[in-house]
C-alpha cells in the first residue's frame, strides 16, 4: 500500500457515514478488514451491538517481545446545521486538502495507521514482538467501545499505546478527565396563577446553580501540561407550559479535571453544596446523576516511549518537539484503567481547530508524515 492508495483508503472511509449516533462503524470495519487480510495480517471483529463492530488486527514479529498498539475511533460527530462548501461525506480534494466529516477527527489518523501497518508487513519489517491495530466504536459518546475492549481484556498485554487523534503531528502525553453530571430538582405542579399552591422545581434549580457559580471551587494542584480545571452548564430542561408550575428541572454540567483531582470528592462537594441550599429551602429535593466519568491521563515526559516518539517525530518533521497536553479526552481514559501501567501518547495528522467544524479537512503532507511516524516508532519500539 503506497501513499496514494492510503489516500484512496482515507477517502473511502470519509464516504462512509459513521455519524454517532447511530455509528454504523461495521461499514468501516468491512472496508478495512479485507485490506489487512489481503496483506496477511490477522484480524478479529468484536461486536459491540448491531451495526457497531470493532476491529483488532495483529502483526507479530518472528520473536516474542513488547506489544505496541495503534488505536483510533471510527465514529464521527454530526455534520451540524451550518452549510458546508464541500459535501460532508464526499471526500472531495482541493488545494492539497481532503474534506469530509472525520477528516481531522480522526479517520486520517486511522487510515494512516492502517497504511503504516500494511507497509511494514509488505516490507517484511524486522520487528520483535507485536504490533496491534485497534479500531473502536463510540469514542464521541464516552468511549463506549474502548470500555468494552478494556473490560474484555484486549489491552491486558499492551506495553505502549499510540492514539491517532488530531494533533497536527505534535505529541500529546496528557489529557483532562471528563466528569459530566445531571442535577435534577423535584417540585409540585400547580397553576401558574397560584404559585403558592405548587413547588417550583425551576426556582430550586436556580438557587443551586447560583450557589454553584458563586461558591463552588475545585480543589486541585496545577499541572505543567494542562490548563486549570473547568466547568460549564450546558443543558437545561424545566417546565412544559407558561401557566404550569414546573415539578421537575434538570441541568447537565461538563467538568474537565486534572490528574490531581478525585472525581468522587467532586461529587461529594456537589452534595455538600446542595445540602447548604436545603438549609434555606427545606422542601428542596435534588439528585445527582453521573453521565460520564473519564479519568485524566498523563504519561511522564521522561518515559522512554515518549522520548523515542519525540525523536521519531523530530526526525520526520525536522523540527523540535515539545510534549504537551490537551483539554479533550480520548479512548486513552479507558486504556489507562488497565492494571498494568504503560505509556499512552497521542499523535495524529488532523488539524485540531477544524475538528467538529464545517468543512473539516486534513492536508496531504501531514497525512503522509504520520504514516512515516507510525512506521518509525513501530520499528524503533519493537526492535
Amino acid at each position: 500500500m503506497n501513499n496514494e492508495r492510503a489516500v484512496e483508503l482515507l477517502k473511502s472511509l470519509l464516504k462512509i457515514n459513521t455519524t454517532n449516533p447511530p455509528g454504523n462503524e461495521a461499514k468501516a470495519v468491512a472496508l478495512i478488514q479485507p485490506l489487512f487480510e489481503a496483506a496477511g495480517i490477522d484480524t478479529e471483529v468484536v461486536t459491540y451491538s448491531e451495526n457497531r463492530h470493532q476491529l483488532i488486527a495483529t502483526l507479530k514479529g518472528e520473536e516474542p517481545g513488547k506489544v505496541l498498539a495503534f488505536t483510533g475511533h471510527m465514529d464521527v460527530v454530526p455534520v451540524g446545521e451550518i452549510p458546508w462548501d464541500y459535501p460532508p461525506f464526499g471526500a472531495e480534494e482541493a488545494d492539497g486538502k481532503i474534506f469530509g466529516r472525520g477528516a481531522s477527527d480522526m479517520k486520517s489518523g486511522l487510515a494512516a495507521m492502517v497504511a503504516a501497518m500494511i507497509q511494514l508487513k509488505e516490507a517484511d519489517a524486522p520487528i520483535k514482538g507485536t504490533l496491534k491495530f485497534i479500531a473502536t466504536v463510540g469514542e464521541e459518546t464516552s468511549s463506549i467501545g474502548a470500555e468494552q475492549l478494556v473490560k474484555s481484556g484486549y489491552a491486558d498485554d499492551l506495553d505502549a499505546v499510540l492514539i491517532g487523534e488530531p494533533t497536527d503531528n505534535e505529541l500529546s502525553i496528557a489529557e483532562k478527565g471528563a466528569l459530566w453530571v445531571r442535577l435534577t430538582t423535584f417540585g409540585k405542579t400547580g397553576h401558574g396563577s397560584t404559585p403558592s399552591c405548587g413547588i417550583n422545581a425551576n426556582e430550586h434549580m436556580i438557587a443551586i446553580l447560583s450557589k454553584f457559580q458563586t461558591e463552588f471551587q475545585f480543589d486541585y494542584e496545577a499541572d505543567d501540561l494542562l490548563s486549570e480545571p473547568t466547568s460549564s452548564i450546558d443543558v437545561m430542561h424545566g417546565g412544559n407550559g407558561t401557566n404550569v408550575i414546573p415539578d421537575k428541572c434538570s441541568v447537565e454540567i461538563d467538568m474537565r479535571t486534572l490528574p490531581s483531582q478525585n472525581h468522587k470528592e467532586i461529587i461529594s462537594a456537589l452534595e455538600s453544596l446542595i445540602d447548604t441550599v436545603k438549609k434555606d429551602i427545606p422542601e428542596l429535593k435534588a439528585t445527582i446523576e453521573i453521565l460520564n466519568d473519564m479519568r485524566p491521563v498523563k504519561t511522564p515526559k521522561d518515559d522512554e516511549f515518549v522520548q523515542r516518539l519525540a525523536e521519531v517525530i523530530e526526525d520526520v518533521r525536522r523540527k523540535k518537539i515539545e510534549p504537551y497536553g490537551f483539554s479533550g479526552y480520548t479512548d486513552g481514559a479507558f486504556f489507562s484503567q488497565v492494571e498494568k501501567t504503560f505509556p499512552i501518547a497521542v499523535v495524529g495528522p488532523g488539524y485540531p481547530p477544524v475538528a467538529h467544524q464545517p468543512n473539516e479537512y486534513v492536508e496531504r503532507e501531514p497525512f503522509f508524515d504520520s504514516i512515516k511516524i507510525y512506521k518509525k516508532i513501530a520499528l524503533d519500539f519493537l526492535s
